[in-house]
């Protein structure tokens, strides 16, 4: 399960890294949910890997 939050943090990262290297590409409300989204995918990827 850590793997897959692993995976979707990446990915997150990647989406947020790519609109913000293009701007107009998305929409301020879209880039700010996932930047908001990435600490808690941070977070949840951290929490599942202590045992």
């Amino acid at each position: 399960m850590k793997t897959v939050y692993l995976l979707l943090t990446l990915a997150t990262a990647a989406l947020l890294l790519l609109f913000l290297l293009r701007p107009g590409a998305a929409r301020a409300a879209a880039v700010w949910g996932l930047a908001a989204l990435l600490p808690l995918l941070a977070a949840m990827v951290v929490a599942l890997g202590h045992p």
